[in-house]
């Protein structure tokens, strides 16, 4: 139940706020300024853990989605949505386009998991493992993200998650956000968009 009113909520923010506008972009453009440069997660890679800054390379952007490897909806959905993206741009522009996952449910998103999880969806990914929880909630807060997870008494887990991706570029800020329910095709645009921008 909890997933699905994010997913009315999403849609709906989607069908009220997107648009192309005179920016070009179809995606949210933040009202204000949203630097997310300044959060440093972990990182795993190999079994271990290094300090990630959320910042795209130069001249590059970084997508960055917060979800969890057994979500059954939101999240592949998105994350197969970027993935097309890239391919409708073309070799090029979608070498200059990085992903970033930050899992919600570190406790069962090991660093085996999470990164086998990602490489079905792009052949290069950042899998953001937060070691404690004060880390999660300081990038959730910059990015203003929302998540629980919830142990149910017979076992079962539960949880929920905002299911916006977001946009960074190579100075740490957010320059456009996605809510759920955003096509490949306005993706698409998006990235064309920015990274001619860039250029």
């Amino acid at each position: 139940m909890r997933r699905l009113t994010i997913a009315i909520v999403a849609v709906t923010t989607l069908l009220s706020s997107c648009g192309a506008d005179e920016s070009g972009l179809i995606g949210y453009v933040p009202a204000f300024d949203k630097d997310v440069s300044r959060v440093v997660v972990g990182e795993v890679s190999d079994s271990t853990t290094k300090p990630f800054v959320f910042k795209a390379a130069t001249n590059e952007v970084l997508v960055v989605y917060f979800g969890y490897t057994n979500c059954p909806d939101l999240c592949p959905t998105t994350l197969y949505a970027v993935k097309s993206a890239k391919k409708k741009i073309g070799e090029d522009l979608a070498a200059r386009v990085d992903l970033a996952m930050v899992t919600v449910d570190p406790e069962r998103d090991t660093s085996e998991k999470l990164p086998k999880y990602l490489a079905s969806f792009s052949d290069r990914f950042h899998a953001i493992v937060p070691t404690t929880d004060s880390e999660l909630r300081a990038a959730e807060d910059a990015f203003q993200v929302t998540s629980s997870v919830t142990k149910q008494t017979d076992g079962t887990i539960e949880v929920a998650h905002s299911a916006t991706a977001y946009v960074v570029d190579d100075t740490g800020r957010v320059v456009v956000e996605w809510p759920f329910g955003l096509d490949a095709d306005a993706m698409a645009n998006d990235l064309r968009f920015v990274l001619s921008d860039e250029a």
